[in-house]
């Protein structure tokens, strides 16, 4: 899991302001053969391996205002993005060449003890992050790379919170980037504020207004989850747990929407043992389209990230989650082995079985719903919250679905690195 920001420069207090500065360099570097399963990249077919480097810096400016019984807060920053070798190694989000440089965060609030207030672009996460949390989809044409994910922020927002002693509530008013549509969510969230003793349960509801891509105009999304629950009297074992009801009218392709998509986790922690490993399993299913009826049965993929929980949370496979099924029309199974090494060290294996829920590609039919088997292996190191690398290796062999979409059965092989410094 990427860790979150913390500042290196000394934050500068003058009367009642501080002032928190700190920049954020990421830097991705990949090398994928048997790239789409031998199709190629898509932006340049038969191109069969790839090399892909990409990196961003992002300076940023905190500032706080005490007040008696409250405090002002606000927040910038600046990315400047690019990437360059071969471009992105699918060929669908980057070219070798592409660059940007623009505002990311730009916001301010005020709180207490009981209240938050806050507007402009932010950062803004629900839950794990299936639903809501990157308001950005990064592309090259728009924001120089698509890996090290240089852009976070929403483009706009205007965000309540309410504490209140076991609970906590937000209503929200969000607007994404172009990319995604430059959509515009309204919602409310309601959750327990007791993560450390028993875990997390929470709801949500939330609506997509005047969206211009993915079919996302007119959704309507209900939601429940758990986080980190304790099973009684049963010790090291957590689980985590979501399902999520799409509904309202698709007003682009004028069809009702009837999707779903849900998953279950459970971990054992081995605290005692040597490395202390944890053992994962997850379920996960994403509806897919029946193309024989009126309605839209596609689990529409939204704003889900990669770094709220761990790093493999929703990139269910570094290849399937980054390249072909984006968490729609998808059927995971996952086990996962995670060990701790020595403290600042992680080491973790996947193995995926990733299926298509109905007989279709983005509305290509195929004969067989059977996807792909993933295997990854990742090394990361953590030196204090400044400081986050990852190398890791990803391996897929395409089954009858997968071979009928590219024409090809080559094993798809990528190998990586992700570095994260913040100052």
């Amino acid at each position: 899991m990427a860790s979150a920001p913390v500042l290196a420069f000394d934050p500068v207090t003058r009367g009642p302001i501080t002032f928190e500065p700190s920049a954020t360099v990421r830097l991705g570097l990949q090398y994928g053969t048997g790239i789409n399963f031998g199709f190629g990249a898509l932006d340049t077919p038969g191109e069969r391996k790839r090399a892909s480097l990409s990196g961003s810096i992002e300076p940023r400016l905190g500032v706080k205002f005490a007040l008696e019984g409250s405090e002002m807060y606000g927040g910038a920053s600046v990315a400047a993005a690019a990437t360059t070798l071969d471009g992105e190694i699918s060929g669908a989000f980057a070219r070798s060449g592409d660059a940007a440089f623009n505002t990311d965060e730009a916001f301010m609030g005020w709180r207490n003890q009981t209240l938050d207030f806050s507007v402009g672009a932010q950062d803004f996460t629900v839950g794990d992050g299936l639903l809501i949390a990157d308001g950005n989809f990064d592309t090259g044409a728009n924001d120089g790379n698509y890996w090290v994910v240089p852009f976070s922020a929403w483009r706009n927002s205007a965000i309540l919170r309410v504490t209140t002693g076991a609970l906590r509530g937000e209503a929200f008013w969000l607007r994404s980037d172009r990319d995604f549509g430059d959509s515009r969510i309204a919602g409310i969230n309601v959750e327990t504020n007791t993560h450390k003793e028993l875990g997390t349960l929470g709801a949500m509801y939330f609506e997509i207004f005047d969206a211009k891509q993915f079919n996302l105009n007119g959704l309507e999304v209900w939601d429940v989850r758990m986080s980190d629950v304790r099973v009684p009297g049963v010790e090291n074992i957590y689980l985590f747990g979501e399902f999520v009801r799409q509904g309202g009218r698709d007003k682009e392709a004028a069809r009702d929407n009837d999707a779903y998509g849900w998953y279950l986790e459970g971990q054992y922690r081995f605290q005692t043992l040597p490395w202390t490993p944890t053992f994962a399993i997850r379920y996960s299913r994403f509806s897919g389209d029946d193309l024989t009826t009126p309605e839209n049965e596609e689990y529409r993929t939204l704003f889900y990230t990669f770094y709220k929980r761990e790093w493999d949370t929703w990139y269910q496979g570094e290849i399937a989650s980054e390249y072909h099924l984006f968490n729609r029309n998808q059927i995971t199974k996952m086990v996962k082995l995670k060990l701790v090494p020595r403290p600042g060290w992680v080491v973790s294996l996947h193995y995926y079985r990733h299926d298509l829920d109905s007989l279709q590609y983005l509305g290509t039919p195929v004969t067989d719903t059977a996807w792909a088997d993933e295997v990854n292996l990742g090394v990361e190191r953590f030196i204090g919250h400044a400081f986050y690398g990852y190398v890791g290796l990803a391996w897929s062999t395409p089954d009858t679905g997968a071979q009928q979409i590219f024409g090809h059965a080559d094993d798809f092989t990528v190998i990586q690195t992700w570095l994260s410094y913040t100052f």
